[in-house]
């Protein structure tokens, strides 16, 4: 089976702004566990707070959305280089930097770890892309947040959560959000498009516990599951 772990970024911190080593030792376990289970696994990374930091500055000193991108983008390429390092021979030694090379990358059978590919693009929308190249059978996006609700649970306080949607209720919820350079918010208009296309399932789970990737695959009732 085919598995995509899409890894907010923005997990990997705690709330003082320092990488959260215990979580991501945590992910490494699931993700060994995976691998001895004999799961073949794709992980995209995002940028999180440190691709916010940086494109923060940029728009302070006059950057444009187009390398507010790129910087973004090279944030999460080095929090994905995090994850090569410590999966070690496991994985493909190198973070893709296109299409191309994740594409050589996957026909080695090693774990491709991935960060942002393009500009105006988020890394939500390379795992539907990534998913597709690749056959995948699941994508599961760690989040902070529990399951996808029809508004912001944060502001609203009758915000409906959801256990199942079609892809179409889900895009109705997504394209009610704004989107800009370091902002996706839970997901982004051309993932959705990218996975109703290619009939992809997503699980939409809370990555603070590492362990809801396996109760996904166990198909035990966790977050949202869009399809």
């Amino acid at each position: 089976m085919k598995v995509v772990l899409k890894i907010g970024g923005s997990l990997l911190y705690n709330p003082n702004g320092e990488l959260n080593t215990e979580l991501i030792e945590n992910y490494l376990k699931v993700i060994n566990r995976l691998i001895d289970k004999a799961y073949q696994i794709l992980i995209v990374v995002g940028g999180g707070k440190l691709a916010r930091k940086i494109i923060k500055v940029s728009r302070k000193i006059g950057g444009n959305f187009t390398y507010q991108d790129l910087l973004g983008v090279e944030a999460s390429r080095m929090h994905a280089l995090l994850f090569i390092s410590a999966l070690k021979n496991h994985a493909y030694g190198a973070v893709p930097r296109s299409f191309d090379e994740a594409l050589k990358a996957l026909s080695t059978n090693k774990i491709v770890v991935s960060g942002g590919l393009q500009p105006g693009q988020s890394t939500n929308a390379v795992s539907a892309l990534l998913a597709e190249l690749w056959e995948a059978d699941i994508v599961i996006n760690l989040s902070d947040v529990e399951k996808v609700y029809d508004k912001d649970p944060d502001k609203y306080s009758d915000a409906k959560a959801f256990d199942k949607l079609t892809m179409d209720e889900f895009y109705s919820i997504i394209i009610k959000q704004e989107e800009e350079p370091g902002n996706y918010a839970l997901f982004d208009k051309v993932g959705c498009e990218i996975l109703k296309r290619s009939k992809k399932k997503i699980a939409f789970v809370n990555g603070r516990n590492p362990e809801n990737i396996l109760k996904v695959l166990n198909n035990e009732q966790v977050g949202t599951i869009v399809e």
